[in-house]
């Protein structure tokens, strides 16, 4: 188990997703009645959907759930709290929690994620897990004191330098192999001036992902989102410079 690391009074983080991927156990249809029980409470809004229409949104704007009209060939269920900044998407072979609110470090993140995917797996009885994924999405506003990314990152084996000298327009992304079965996609990009970041933000997108399948357990999706954890983590910390961990606690630049 890594060193704890730092829960910053200030952060960047804008979005946190983790993807569970695995084998399903039965061909049994997938039932809204059987699943909306186990999240009403805190999910009460329900949108079945068909796969492959997970959404991101960069921006400031929250997550808005699609009308809940009921197709015929959902394959896959989202439950979203009320105010759309969270949900748990859950289908035969895979489960998904996003949240867009307010981060508050890695060990709540990670106890709420285990805890949804506990009531999910007595619901879906899921097989051998073939992928994990968890992807942060930072936004880190810029100044007009500070208007370069240069700025805010600095170079790292997935920061280039000619997205950090730019001038204006940059877009760079970044896939690497850290190890077998294992990806790690780093996007740096500018995004145009919002109401709350008037001199618009740098977009510093981290997302690790394994491959490799293992037995279904807590214990041991725990351990693998540790990993994948502590690179994003490192990821992030060897980019940031003085200004931006400046900006993190809080601190006037």
């Amino acid at each position: 188990m890594a060193a704890p690391h730092p829960t910053y009074p200030n952060p960047t983080i804008i979005q946190v997703t983790c993807e569970i991927a695995f084998t399903p156990q039965t061909e049994d249809r997938l039932s809204a009645g059987s699943l909306y029980p186990i999240f009403a409470s805190e999910f009460p809004e329900i949108s079945p959907i068909g796969m492959g229409t997970l959404q991101f949104i960069l921006g400031p704007q929250p997550f808005a759930p699609e009308p809940a009209v009921q197709p015929q060939n959902a394959t896959a269920f989202r439950f979203s709290t009320s105010s759309g900044l969270r949900f748990v998407q859950v289908s035969k072979a895979g489960f998904v929690y996003q949240t867009n609110e307010p981060y508050t470090g890695w060990a709540n993140f990670s106890a709420t994620l285990l805890e949804l995917w506990e009531k999910s797996s007595a619901a879906i009885r899921p097989g051998p897990v073939v992928k994990v994924g968890l992807r942060y999405v930072n936004r880190i506003p810029k100044s007009d004191v500070h208007p370069s990314a240069g700025d805010w990152l600095r170079v790292t084996s997935d920061v280039p330098e000619a997205i950090l000298t730019s001038k204006e327009h940059f877009l760079g992304r970044i896939e690497s192999s850290p190890a077998p079965a294992h990806l790690r996609l780093v996007t740096v990009l500018n995004a145009m001036p919002t109401p709350d970041c008037p001199a618009g933000a740098v977009v510093f997108d981290i997302d690790r992902v394994s491959t490799e399948q293992f037995e279904t357990s807590t214990a041991a999706i725990s351990e693998k989102l540790d990993i994948l954890h502590e690179d994003v983590w490192n990821a992030f910390n060897s980019a940031a410079t003085d200004l931006l961990k400046t900006y993190l606690s809080g601190k006037s630049q």
